[in-house]
């Protein structure tokens, strides 16, 4: 593509750096796509319908999360690329047999649970929940790859290809007056399109290591790294339940309604954050997973340089979103949209720690410290949950409610912080006692010289 062609001339020499610009500028240009639709969107659609397909995308994502079982986040580990094939061929497996059995629970329970958050009208579409986590979970897999092997003009120009056919579907349909469903059709088109671009990539550069892919493979590498389904799924799912909670809760609470409102705020702040975090938490991820192996003490600097060059970028732009979101929201967005503006500003800061502290998260799974990932999420969880009960109880209108879910997921975002500059920590301690436990050799005590 010649946006990514652009890109690649414009990025800097340094290869973390070079893919770093790639992949965040591609991922960038893809969400601004998205963003800059939002406006005509927003006059196809009313607040309600988009309360309702905000719902459909929140379960739409905590199933895509799990699809791979996160088996996929070991694919950069391995040291030679068979290896990483077979993990490949394991993440895709994985995603098969979930899909499975997730159509089979969403057949059974997913009426009552659309009807539970005003969804109903989706009822006739559960189909469409089953496509989206076979292709999301596919592209995850690959776009894991992709990290591996650096392929990030691929990533990007993937991205950049599911946000034309997402928001291509939504505004076509939108003009025709197909409603909640027609912007569900077109999220699941968007996720589904582009893996072939990503499996092209990985077979035109590594076919000799997919041919040697075999089912004693695939079980080795399921053996090998089992703590990712025992750890890391389980905390992923947390996550994204965290994440998605403020949404399906204000839904529960305030009406589909409200939830449109929260959902664009969502979209012009969170959606683009969420992306651009996502693109340099992976390729921060294949850095460290090669620091791990080469340089371990080296992974200490690099969360800081990332910590503080994230910050730096980020106060500006989100100052000033603060204070125009209020005051434009009506004028860009039309009449019924005055709320979202102030939501914007109200979320702002927890949207801006987001982006400063989440892309590092990722050291944890390259430590194998899934346990403290599933700590970290397990906490997430309860200080959103215990947000949502204050604001019950004390009978919070909507954006008081709103209030009190954004000082506490700015606080989660805190402590995910300090629980990766912990683990980093000790793992250097670690390293240090182990190379002091070490035995001098005899030569060396007797023959200081050599």
């Amino acid at each position: 593509m010649r946006v990514v062609r652009l890109l690649k001339r414009l990025a800097p020499k340094s290869e973390l750096r070079r893919g770093v610009a790639v992949l965040v500028g591609g991922t960038t240009i893809a969400q601004s796509i998205v963003v800059v639709s939002s406006p005509v969107l927003t006059r196809l659609y009313t607040p309600s319908e988009v309360g309702v397909y905000s719902v459909a995308m929140s379960i739409l994502s905590i199933l895509i999360i799990v699809s791979c079982l996160r088996y996929e986040l070991a694919m950069p580990l391995p040291e030679n690329d068979v290896a990483a094939a077979n993990v490949l061929g394991l993440s895709l497996v994985t995603t098969f047999g979930t899909t499975l059995a997730t159509a089979v629970a969403l057949w059974i329970s997913g009426p009552a649970l659309l009807a539970l958050f005003g969804a109903s009208i989706l009822r006739p579409y559960l189909l469409l929940f089953t496509l989206g986590q076979l292709g999301g979970g596919i592209v995850l897999a690959l776009t894991l790859w992709a990290i591996r092997t650096k392929a990030f003009s691929a990533i990007a120009a993937t991205r950049l290809t599911q946000s034309g056919t997402l928001v291509a579907t939504q505004v076509g349909l939108g003009a025709l007056g197909f409603g909640a469903p027609a912007l569900l059709l077109g999220a699941v088109l968007g996720s589904v399109t582009g893996s072939s671009r990503l499996a092209r990539a990985a077979w035109r550069t590594h076919a000799a290591a997919f041919h040697q892919v075999s089912r004693k493979g695939i079980v080795a590498a399921a053996r090998r790294y089992r703590r990712f389904p025992m750890f890391a799924a389980p905390s992923a799912l947390l996550n994204t339940l965290g994440l998605q909670a403020p949404l399906l809760l204000i839904v529960a609470l305030f009406g589909t309604s409200v939830g449109g409102q929260y959902a664009l705020a969502d979209r012009i702040c969170g959606l683009p954050v969420t992306l651009v975090a996502t693109a340099v938490s992976q390729v921060i991820f294949g850095e460290v997973a090669r620091l791990a192996r080469e340089e371990p003490e080296a992974m200490l600097g690099l969360f800081w340089r990332t910590t503080r060059s994230l910050a730096r970028a980020a106060v500006g732009p989100f100052v000033l979103m603060g204070v125009a979101a209020p005051l434009l929201a009506g004028l860009v967005f039309g009449e019924n949209w005055h709320e979202a503006g102030l939501f914007v500003a109200i979320l702002a800061p927890m949207y801006f720690l987001q982006l400063v502290m989440s892309p590092t998260g990722s050291v944890l799974d390259v430590l194998e410290r899934q346990d403290l990932s599933l700590f970290r999420e397990v906490l997430r969880l309860c200080l959103v949950g215990g947000a949502v009960l204050i604001a019950a109880a004390a009978v919070l209108p909507a954006v008081g409610a709103v209030c009190v879910l954004s000082a506490a997921v700015c606080l989660t975002y805190v402590l995910y912080g300090v629980i990766t500059w912990r683990a980093i920590v000790d793992r250097n301690r670690s390293r240090i006692s182990a190379t002091a436990a070490e035995p001098v050799s005899q030569d060396a005590t007797e023959w200081p010289g050599l």
